[in-house]
């Protein structure tokens, strides 16, 4: 008896929040059914098996129904329900999604604006923020509006990030709170742009699983490379991030953690 793996709504990991996969045979049996987390490799009964086919489309409708029925039955402490961090229920679904707090939703959730709404990397303000040449008559940002629009497809309409992260990129001016690289996109000019160069990351000190907010205090710009070498466990990351994170749980502990935790989660 083989097993397929695919993923539902409902089923996260009790150590990470991830979403995790199923893995059940085509028929039903008494073979046991069990899920795994490819984030923290851990793995629980709902057994083993030979994994085929990821697609939950080769069951029939009847073995559709019973699966659905058991996720239904997943206990609660599976199910991450913490406020004010990326995985939350959506209103009036059984969905949980993994996304960042609106602006409208972080002051309502903390009681307070985010700040760093813009960022200005010129060094010289009478140079053009696009392509550096120098500005004319009245003008203050852009020598052309053709530069005007460039830049702002580069940093709003093409930044490829929601508005909270990049809102703490801006605070951190896009460098690596941990080794100091430029994650900052420099573009064809030659300028430093407020905008990801596709190497950049935003940590929570507080895991999102652990009941860690999206508040600023909580949230730190690293590179994807420190990003994965903290999660492997590596020492300079986590000496390094471990430590920003008591100094910010001194400061801003009531702000860091937020909702109602299920334990286990």
């Amino acid at each position: 008896m083989s097993y397929h793996r695919f993923k539902l709504p409902k089923a996260y990991c009790p150590k990470c929040s991830r979403k995790v996969e199923l893995l059940f045979p085509e028929e039903k049996s008494e073979l046991p059914q069990f899920y795994i987390c490819f984030k923290c490799k851990s793995v629980g009964q709902f057994g083993v098996g030979e994994l085929t086919a990821n697609d939950f489309s080769a069951f029939s409708k009847e073995r559709k129904k019973e699966i659905q029925e058991i996720v239904e039955e997943i206990p609660d402490k599976y199910k991450y329900k913490a406020k004010g961090s990326q995985l939350r229920l959506e209103e009036n679904t059984d969905t949980y999604t993994r996304r960042w707090l609106s602006l409208y939703e972080y002051e309502k959730a903390f009681g307070e604006e985010l700040g760093f709404k813009t960022i200005d990397f010129r060094e010289n303000k009478r140079l053009c923020k696009w392509c550096n040449q120098p500005l004319e008559g009245r003008r203050k940002s852009f020598c052309s509006d053709t530069c005007s629009r460039n830049y702002g497809k580069t940093t709003f309409f093409k930044r490829g990030v929601s508005t909270l992260p990049y809102r703490i990129a801006s605070r951190d001016r896009f460098y690596c709170r941990i080794t100091g690289e430029d994650l900052a996109l420099t573009n064809r000019f030659g300028v430093r742009i407020p905008a990801s160069n596709q190497q950049m990351e935003i940590h929570h000190l507080v895991f999102v699983s652990e009941g860690g907010s999206d508040h600023e205090s909580n949230l730190l710009t690293v590179s994807k490379q420190v990003h994965k070498d903290y999660h492997k466990g590596i020492e300079y990351a986590v000496e390094a991030i471990d430590t920003i994170k008591d100094q910010q749980l001194f400061l801003h502990k009531n702000k860091m953690y937020i909702g109602d935790i299920n334990e286990g989660s």
